[in-house]
């Protein structure tokens, strides 16, 4: 391969990742108020510890998120005008609950599966 079809390749993969990036993000600082304007936040440990993973919009599938897929024990809606549906099941399905605007909930070690995210009651 040569290096231009390899620095094209990789420019190509850079390009997808920071678009990616766009709807989901993690890191493995936490702390509540790391969780930006306008996304739904979890962490991987109670009162926002471990691992933290974000998202905006509405998401019918999350399983590729390990936070989200298995070990989501602290959570934020820190959305700008919406509660958010939780989802134990893709494509919405297995309704959690709700999450109202500007609610955090620490599971105190309970780790909760959520697969899929919806947006409602916006205002």
């Amino acid at each position: 391969m040569t290096v231009k079809r390899t620095a094209k390749r990789i420019g190509t993969g850079v390009a997808a990742l920071a678009l990616a990036g766009t709807a989901f993000s993690g890191s493995a600082h936490a702390a509540a108020s790391d969780c930006p304007s306008g996304w739904l936040c979890v962490w991987s440990g109670t009162q926002y510890s471990g691992w933290m993973q974000k998202v905006q919009y509405n998401n019918a599938d999350l399983s590729q998120f390990t936070v989200f897929a298995t070990d989501t024990d602290s959570i934020y809606n820190n959305g700008e005008s919406c509660d958010v549906q939780l989802y134990g099941g893709k494509n919405y399905t297995n309704l959690i609950g709700t999450l109202e605007r500007g609610r955090k909930l620490s599971s105190g070690g309970t780790s909760l599966k959520i697969l899929s995210n919806k947006w409602v009651n916006c205002s």
